[in-house]
């Protein structure tokens, strides 16, 4: 009360003045104020030339931002006790940054008695605001502003346009390029507190704050309540192009710093633009793979206390799809919602879908949510001509993140349609896998347990089964295989090789793939234990020589395949040790081994018996993978093979 006093005496004072008074300089000294401290303050009157003021601030402080050697002057001043204009006024800091940069303009009109105020600035470029602002001096703003705040009798107006504007911060997260954005708000008093409105219109540049980047195209109009603790949002409703709308309600706590309360639902919203402007940018910076969705959805919350309290999210006529081509569910309609403390079921139906290459049929997703669980129990999804089972999949959220588990499998599905499907060659017999447990925990999925498949008449067991970074761009596959008793004839007549008769066993130990493709291994083939016709074709002779052998054998080039003519094996192995992309080749011996022949270098992939008896020994026992993956698909394709150099 007393600064104002000494101020309203000083400035009177000052305009009673005759025209002939010299130069007239009032220090007000240190001024103190709930909303600011200010130290030397002078204010100094050319009674010469009246209209010219200038008001110098030592030091100003204003919350927790500190300023020095302040300048503001005034030509056209007037005061008269009752009125005070500044229809010409220019800020500006004395020191060497302030000196740098342009004064900032503005107009000022106040009349202390009724409080009204008509502040403005007109084509301010926004560099002139980094010296006086501190938290903009690392952004280097670019761009003009006008700004016009008005008050009189208890109702204020606020309006502020900005064009051509730019900014960066420090680190690059936040970047803003050629935005142009009108803000109009007013506000009553009402009680203790301010009643107030705004809109908010941006119709041009763009806006990146990692990992989002947004184009213009969005328009806010808002209503709510100011007091001395809280900002409260009552309504607020939001249209973004190409997405949709949104109604929003917020409580601020400002002395905190942070909302309390809130809630939002969308309108009918375009789920691809919604993937692709929001969510996919955050998944992207979780290491997740990209989505592909489509349709329409609606979504809502509630949070109460800074605690999520109530979700929901509806979808309609969607299609989910993973970017690894895993996963494509279509024709999705649900409805899924979720309250903190309470049970809740959801409905969640899909038309068609596909693992892989492999087709599934329609089916309705049985989904309960409990807390921060969610649980399906008893899905049966046509898969081909068999089934797809989920007997439970549980998700639940800890303090350490999402963990997992599942249970189910793959029943009676028919090898031929399942060939087909995965576009291999035709495969006899039915498919049935069934998996005890997979368990997820952050950054890790593995299979507890062993996973058994029952494929040409035989048994092949996956355990010790992990996939690791399962989500993201370098996940790891690693296993333990072991196939046992599978019948030779079966599979040879599957990929177009040559006929081989018999049974083998094998083993993959150490498996472990990158992006599905295999980086180490210790495979073993061998034949099986027990009695059972052992014989294989002139053409099977050929393929497994060309598999082990620098050039196609001459000698075998000259024997006709003719049909019912065979030779018979009481062996047949082979090894592949899998490391840095060479794999270190083993038979079922050593050439030598075999007392009645001289040793040498090879290892023997088969040992014949019988009469015309052949064995098959291999003396390139370090061979390039990918040239061997190579030389197997041109042989199984019936071409002529590539040198294994």
């Amino acid at each position: 009360m007393f600064f104002r006093t000494a101020v309203l005496l000083g400035l009177t004072f000052l305009a009673a003045l005759p025209c002939g008074a010299a130069q007239i300089t009032l220090s007000l000294g240190a001024i103190s104020h709930a909303a600011f401290e200010a130290e030397s303050v002078t204010v100094a009157f050319d009674a010469a030339r009246r209209g010219e003021a200038d008001i110098r601030l030592g030091r100003l402080k204003i919350g927790d931002t500190e300023y020095r050697e302040l300048r503001l002057h005034c030509s056209g001043f007037y005061f008269d006790g009752r009125r005070l204009d500044c229809p010409q006024g220019a800020l500006q800091r004395q020191d060497e940054r302030g000196r740098n940069r342009p004064a900032l303009p503005f107009s000022l009109a106040w009349r202390p008695g009724d409080g009204f105020l008509d502040f403005a600035m007109r084509d301010v470029d926004a560099v002139a605001l980094s010296p006086l602002v501190k938290r903009l001096r690392g952004w280097r703003p670019q761009g003009k502003f006008d700004l016009a705040l008005a008050a009189e009798a208890g109702s204020a107006r606020l309006g502020l346009a900005v064009r051509d504007l730019a900014f960066a911060s420090r680190e690059g997260d936040i970047v803003g390029k050629d935005i142009a954005f009108t803000l109009d708000a007013a506000a009553e008093k009402s009680g203790a507190g301010w009643h107030w409105r705004a809109r908010l219109d941006w119709p041009q540049g763009e806006l990146y704050r990692a990992p989002w980047r947004r184009v213009a195209g969005v328009r806010m109009e808002a209503e709510g309540g100011l007091a001395e603790k809280t900002l409260e949002v009552a309504l607020a409703h939001l249209d973004v192009a190409g997405l949709g709308g949104v109604t929003a309600s917020l409580r601020w706590d400002r002395e905190r710093g942070e909302a309390t309360d809130g809630g939002f639902v969308t309108d009918r919203i375009d789920l691809a633009a919604a993937m692709r402007d929001w969510l996919q940018p955050w998944l992207g910076s979780l290491g997740f793979p990209e989505w592909r969705v489509s349709g329409h959805g609606r979504i809502s919350a509630e949070w109460q206390a800074r605690e999520l309290r109530r979700f929901y999210a509806g979808l309609e006529e969607a299609t989910l799809a993973d970017g690894t081509g895993h996963l494509e569910l279509g024709g999705v309609n649900a409805r899924i919602p979720w309250e903190e403390g309470a049970a809740t079921e959801a409905e969640f139906g899909v038309g068609s879908g596909r693992l892989g290459d492999l087709p599934l049929g329609g089916f309705n997703l049985p989904l309960k949510i409990d807390g921060n669980e969610a649980r399906i129990a008893g899905l049966v999804a046509p898969l081909l001509d068999g089934r797809f089972l989920i007997d439970e999949l549980r998700l639940a959220k800890s303090q350490s993140g999402w963990h997992g588990e599942f249970e189910g499998g793959i029943e009676g599905v028919s090898m031929p349609k399942l060939s087909r499907a995965l576009k291999l060659p035709a495969m006899a017999g039915s498919l049935t896998a069934r998996i005890p447990r997979i368990a997820y925990a952050p950054g890790l999925l593995r299979l507890d347990g062993a996973l058994g498949i029952e494929v040409f008449d035989g048994g092949i067991i996956v355990h010790q089964l992990r996939l690791v970074d399962p989500f993201g761009k370098q996940r790891r596959f690693v296993a333990e295989v072991t196939a046992r008793n599978l019948d030779l004839g079966m599979l040879t007549r599957t990929f177009a090789f040559g006929a081989i008769e018999g049974r083998f066993d094998a083993d993959l130990h150490d498996l472990e793939m990158q992006g599905w493709k295999p980086v180490r291994f210790d495979a073993r083939i061998a034949s099986s234990e027990g009695s059972y016709p052992r014989s294989l074709s002139v053409g099977a002779l050929k393929d497994i020589t060309a598999l082990g052998e620098d050039a196609p054998p001459q000698a075998l080039a000259r024997v006709p395949e003719r049909s019912g003519f065979s030779f018979g094996y009481s062996r047949i192995g082979f090894g592949c040790k899998l490391r840095d992309g060479i794999c270190l080749l083993d038979g079922v011996e050593r050439e030598g081994d075999d007392q009645r022949k001289s040793p040498g270098d090879g290892v023997v992939l088969m040992r014949g018996s019988g009469m015309p008896s052949v064995s098959i020994i291999g003396y390139n026992r370090r061979i390039d993978w990918e040239a061997l993956v190579a030389r197997i698909r041109e042989v199984v394709a019936g071409r002529p093979g590539v040198v294994i150099e």
